[in-house]
């Protein structure tokens, strides 16, 4: 499959896909939830105060994604610091952003005096959208790969820009979670439309992301970090993640 992780070029300038689909994915998911909260008459949050505060929450999710995979690949980067900042050739890992935007919503809630649980119902939909949306960045230029298959739906990736193994059938995992994000958003999007108690959105969230996460890291064939008790990194805060997700649900309840 020939996929290209750059669009086009102008001499030193560059389009890369990647980088697209996650500002797609951004622009996406704001517009839903800012939407979602117009079309609630919600006074939860204010206009402005929304598009605030969803820019905030681009500068953290980056950054947060860009700190968990520096983390994970320290050796790579002592050796070449100055690529810590070359987000262009991929390599944002998505629980780093969930965490830091976790906090600083947590933190921007209690500031506000806004119902943590109540703006978490708008926002588990937008983000389960934004992600499909960008882990179709990822398959373009080739990370978050899978490991070598047999099965008649694997992909090859031929283009020499790829961050793939090239040549090889892999498992499109960036495509299995892609798919998983995108049923999810549709189960939350209407789910949402229903009566519930709140914050019940936003622990189907955590519990369903948290099993999906686990299960398509299984099939995953890319560097992740160094394993613990037989397990990425990313599986052990989808396995604190489904904790906290059953907690949350059972208090809600």
């Amino acid at each position: 499959m020939n996929v290209y992780p750059v669009l086009f070029s102008l001499g030193i300038f560059k389009i890369f896909s990647y980088g697209l689909f996650i500002v797609f994915a951004f622009m996406i998911s704001a517009s839903y939830l800012l939407r979602s909260i117009k079309k609630s008459k919600s006074k939860i949050i204010s206009g402005s105060e929304l598009s605030s505060l969803v820019i905030y929450i681009l500068i953290f999710g980056v950054v947060g994604s860009r700190i968990l995979f520096v983390f994970m690949n320290l050796n790579e980067f002592f050796l070449h610091p100055l690529d810590i900042f070359k987000l262009w050739h991929g390599g944002l890992v998505y629980y780093g952003g969930f965490i830091l935007v976790i906090i600083f919503i947590m933190i921007y809630a209690k500031t506000k005096k806004i119902n943590i649980f109540r703006f978490a119902d708008f926002f588990a939909p937008a983000l389960a959208l934004g992600h499909a949306i960008g882990r179709i960045g990822c398959f373009f230029a080739g990370c978050c790969y899978g490991k070598k298959s047999n099965l008649p739906w694997t992909v090859v990736f031929n283009n020499k820009d790829s961050l793939a193994v090239i040549g090889v059938h892999l498992h499109p995992t960036q495509l299995y979670e892609s798919f998983g994000n995108f049923l999810l958003f549709i189960f939350l999007h209407f789910y949402s439309k229903k009566e519930h108690k709140i914050g019940m959105l936003l622990a189907i969230y955590f519990i369903v992301y948290a099993i999906l996460r686990f299960i398509v890291e299984c099939f995953r064939g890319d560097y992740r970090g160094q394993c613990y008790f037989g397990l990425s990194i990313s599986q052990i805060i989808s396995v604190f993640l489904f904790i906290v997700g059953v907690f949350v649900l059972c208090k809600r309840k």
